[in-house]
């Protein structure tokens, strides 16, 4: 039995290690949806709209209880009927640009070479002075998403300072330097913060966790942490 176990671990240290060492080239396009979406780098904050229970829908006369008959073509109580997904990504981040690139390469096989060259050349470009947060959303229905969408471009860099940052765990934080409003990418909103503080990196393997806040408006909040220590890729912190 003992023999059996020790195989089975090796042969899942061994799966490890040939994933760990597979080429962004290679992902598939879950392996690139996991990435964007729920990763080191990237995670999505879902809001959801549940139907609500019809006024007068139960009536209670004393000892006799009665209900109206419930129209089969609406939304039961609880259902949920509305949600909106947030994507929070490190832009800055090589693995996501990467994530970008391989999705693009699976959506659309046969690009002409120029914009192959192109699309390696952001893949593989190095971020030294600025670090970049891409918000873009998706929801169930248009009036949900076109909500989101006019936060989006109604917001300023002004409107935006003092409630989106980048915070430490130390409280450390970095204010928003520059915004850029959706322009038809797929990769949403930019968020733009200086990479120093104080003269220093903002964080470096002991910075523990790095939480983003956007107060968008007074209605839509996003906020997303990530763990710094898993943020090593080939070697070195991604962000």
């Amino acid at each position: 039995m003992y023999r059996i176990i020790s195989i089975t671990i090796a042969i899942l240290i061994m799966c490890a290690m040939i994933a760990a060492q597979k080429s962004w080239n290679e992902w598939t396009m879950k392996e690139t949806t996991k990435m964007l979406n729920e990763s080191p780098w990237g995670q999505t904050q879902l809001e959801t709209r549940q139907a609500e229970e019809p006024v007068g829908a139960i009536t209670n006369n004393g000892s006799s209880r009665s209900m109206t008959p419930r129209d089969p073509g609406k939304d039961s109580p609880g259902q949920i009927v509305s949600y909106i997904k947030y994507f929070v990504r490190f832009l800055s981040a090589k693995p996501i640009r990467q994530a970008v690139v391989r999705k693009l390469e699976l959506e659309n096989p046969g690009m002409d070479a120029q914009r192959v060259e192109q699309l390696q050349a952001f893949a593989g470009a190095s971020s030294n002075d600025f670090i970049v947060v891409a918000v873009a959303a998706e929801a169930k229905d248009q009036s949900t998403g076109a909500v989101a969408q006019q936060a989006f471009r109604s917001a300023t860099i002004e409107s935006l300072k003092g409630g989106t940052y980048l915070e430490r765990k130390d409280g450390q934080r970095l204010e928003l330097g520059d915004f850029k409003q959706p322009i038809g990418d797929g990769l949403g909103a930019k968020f733009v913060f200086p990479r120093l503080l104080n003269g220093q990196p903002f964080l470096d393997a002991n910075s523990g966790q790095v939480r983003f806040q956007c107060q968008l408006n007074s209605k839509i909040k996003i906020e997303a942490r990530y763990k710094v220590s898993d943020m090593i890729y080939d070697g070195k912190l991604e962000y």
